[in-house]
C-alpha cells in the first residue's frame, strides 16, 4: 500500500525536472546547465519504473492471498459441523461458486481505491502547494470543480449498489440452473424437455445480459464522465492561467499538476461505486458464513486470519478431532420440527440396539435424523448422550462419535480409498475392514484397480447399490460410536441387504436407520413408526 501512495506521489518529481528544464533552455539555451535537469529526469523516471515493478509484484500477490483468504474462509464455514464457524447451506450451489468467484474481487478492490485515493490526495496536497504559488486564481478555477464533482459521485452512489446487486443475483440465477440441469440432465432427455430448458435458460441469460450491460455502462460513465469533466476543469484554469506572464516551465507544471490532480475525481468516484459494491459482495459472502442468531461478531468471519500454506505461509496443524465418548445411551426427548410434521418425538437408543424409524413417504423420517444430527433446525426439543445435554449437536455428533450417510450419498470424482479416506490418515487395512463390513468387499474385488479404481465423473460409474456401500464403508472406517443411515439398503438386493445387517449385528454397533424394507424391519431391536 505505501508502494503504490508513493508511486501516485512520484509524478511530482518529473514534472518538477521538466517545468525547470524548459525555464533553463529558454533563459540559457541548450547550454550544460540542462544536463543536471535531464540527467535528474532520467533518473527519475528509471526509479519510478523500477518502483512500479517491485510494487505491482507484491501487490498482486497480496491480491490473491486475500482472495484465497476470503474464500478459505467461505469454505470452512460451509465444511464446519457446527459452533460458530458453522456457516448457512441455504444458497444453491450455482450461486455458491458465483459468489466464490466473483465477490472476493469487489471486496479486495474497495482496499485498491482507497490506497489510490489517498496517493491521489496526497499528489493533490503538493500538487496545490505549487500550483498557488505560481497562480492562485487559476489553481482555483481548476481545483474547486475537482471537489464539486468528488460530491457529485456521492450523491448518485446508491446507483452502482442497485446495478450491482442486479448483476449478481442474476448471475447466480443462472448458474444455479445449470448446475441443477447438469444434474438432472438424464431426468431433462427422458422427459424431453430439452428445448424448454434451453428456453429457460435463454430467458434467464437475457435478463444476466440486461443486468450485466446497466451495471457495466453506469461504471464506464462513472469513469468515463469524471474523466472528462476533469480534462474541461483543466483547460478552464490554463485559459484563467492564460491571462498572466506565466514562464514556458510554469505553464508546463501548471498543466502536468492539473492534469495528475483529475485523478483526484476519477478516484473519488471509483471510490464510491466500489464502496457500494464491497457492500453487495460483503452481505452475499456474509450470508454463507454468519448462521442466523449468531451475534455481530469482533472481526468478520470473512477476514479472519489463517495460514495459507499455498501462497507460502506456514504448514496448517491437521484438525484436532474429539475425544471419544462412548455411548451407554442416547435419549431425544420432546425433538418437534413444525415445518416438517414432527411434534414432540421421543426416542431412546441403547449401546448395541438397531433402532429403525419407519414411516409413510412424507412422515418426517429424514427430518427426524437431520434434526438430532444438528443439521435441520428444531422448534425445541432436547438430545443427550450418556444424560448429558448436547447443546451443538451439529458439532458433538461427527466421528468418532456418530457418522452419517445420507439417503443419496456424494461420491467425488476421485479414487475409491481417497472417497473412504477424505484426506483422513487411515490405513490400508482400516479400508479393507471397512469395506468388508458394508458387504462390499466382492465389488471392490471385481474393480479394475480395486481400491485405486477412479469412481465417479473421470472414472467407473458405480451403481446405486455401490454408492451406497462405498457412503457406508467410508462411516464404518471411523468406527463410530453411533451409525445413522438415511435408508441404507434402499438400492440393495435381498442377499447383500442380509449380509450388511448380519455383520453390523455381529460387530456389535449401535445403529439408527430409516426404512420401511421388511428384512431391516425384522433385524430392528425397536421400530419408531411415524406414521
Amino acid at each position: 500500500n505505501v508502494g503504490w501512495i508513493l508511486y501516485f506521489v512520484s509524478p511530482i518529481v518529473p514534472a518538477w525536472l521538466i517545468g525547470h528544464i524548459f525555464d533553463e533552455y529558454q533563459s540559457k539555451g541548450a547550454t550544460s546547465s540542462v544536463v543536471p535537469y535531464v540527467v535528474a529526469l532520467a533518473l527519475a523516471e528509471l526509479a519510478i519504473v523500477w518502483g512500479l515493478a517491485v510494487v505491482h509484484r507484491r501487490y498482486m500477490r497480496a491480491c490473491e492471498a486475500a482472495k484465497a483468504l476470503i474464500r478459505a474462509n467461505v469454505v470452512d464455514a460451509q465444511l464446519a459441523s457446527g459452533g460458530t464457524r458453522a456457516g448457512r447451506r441455504d444458497a444453491p450451489v450455482g450461486d455458491v461458486l458465483v459468489r466464490m468467484r466473483d465477490d472476493p474481487f469487489d471486496m479486495i478492490f474497495l482496499i485498491d481505491n482507497w490506497v489510490d485515493l489517498v496517493g491521489a490526495l496526497l499528489y493533490g496536497s503538493v500538487a496545490i502547494f505549487f500550483l498557488v504559488r505560481i497562480d492562485p486564481l487559476a489553481a482555483m478555477a481548476g481545483i474547486a470543480p475537482l471537489i464539486l464533482t468528488g460530491f457529485g459521485n456521492r450523491a448518485v452512489a446508491h446507483l452502482a449498489r442497485r446495478y450491482r446487486e442486479k448483476a449478481r443475483a442474476t448471475s447466480s440465477e443462472v448458474s444455479g440452473f445449470l448446475a441443477a440441469t447438469f444434474e438432472a440432465s438424464l431426468t431433462v432427455k427422458v422427459a424431453g424437455a430439452q428445448r424448454n430448458v434451453l428456453d429457460r435458460l435463454d430467458r434467464l441469460n437475457a435478463t444476466r445480459a440486461r443486468a450485466a450491460v446497466a451495471d457495466g455502462m453506469w461504471n464506464d460513465l462513472t469513469w468515463n464522465l469524471n474523466g472528462m469533466l476533469a480534462d474541461v476543469f483543466v483547460g478552464l484554469a490554463l485559459v484563467v492561467a492564460a491571462r498572466g506572464s506565466l514562464t514556458t516551465g510554469e505553464v508546463t507544471l501548471f498543466f502536468a499538476y492539473l492534469t495528475g490532480m483529475t485523478w483526484l475525481p476519477m478516484r473519488l468516484g471509483g471510490l464510491v461505486a466500489t464502496r457500494r459494491r464491497y457492500d453487495v459482495s460483503e452481505e452475499r459472502l456474509g450470508a454463507l458464513v454468519a448462521p442466523e442468531g449468531v451475534a455481530e461478531r469482533a472481526v468478520s468471519p470473512l477476514l479472519a486470519h489463517r495460514a495459507l500454506p499455498v501462497l507460502g505461509g506456514p504448514d496448517v496443524a491437521p484438525p484436532v478431532r474429539p475425544d471419544r465418548v462412548p455411548l451407554e445411551v442416547l435419549e431425544v426427548r420432546g425433538l418437534t420440527v413444525a415445518g416438517r410434521g414432527l411434534v414432540d418425538v421421543d426416542l431412546t437408543i441403547r449401546r448395541g440396539e438397531i433402532v429403525v424409524v419407519s414411516g409413510a413417504v412424507g412422515s418426517g423420517k429424514t427430518s427426524l435424523l437431520r434434526a438430532l444430527l444438528g443439521l435441520l433446525a428444531t422448534d425445541r426439543g432436547e438430545v443427550r448422550w450418556n444424560g448429558a445435554l448436547i447443546e451443538d449437536r451439529a458439532a458433538f455428533f461427527v466421528p468418532p462419535q456418530s457418522a452419517y450417510v445420507a439417503q443419496v450419498p456424494r461420491l467425488f470424482a476421485e479414487s475409491l480409498a481417497d472417497n473412504l479416506r477424505l484426506g483422513h490418515d487411515l490405513r490400508v487395512d482400516e479400508l479393507v475392514d471397512a469395506i468388508a463390513m458394508a458387504a462390499f468387499d466382492t465389488d471392490v474385488a471385481a474393480l479394475p484397480e480395486g481400491l485405486d479404481t477412479l469412481v465417479g465423473a473421470r472414472g467407473v460409474r458405480l451403481s446405486g447399490g455401490q454408492a451406497q456401500r462405498t457412503a457406508a464403508a467410508r462411516a464404518f472406517v471411523h468406527r463410530p460410536e453411533l451409525l445413522v443411515f438415511d435408508d441404507l439398503t434402499s438400492a440393495l438386493d435381498l442377499e447383500t441387504e442380509l449380509a450388511l445387517w448380519t455383520r453390523l449385528a455381529a460387530a456389535g454397533y449401535t445403529v439408527l436407520t430409516t426404512s420401511n424394507r421388511p428384512l431391516a424391519l425384522a433385524r430392528a431391536d425397536r421400530v419408531l413408526d411415524l406414521g
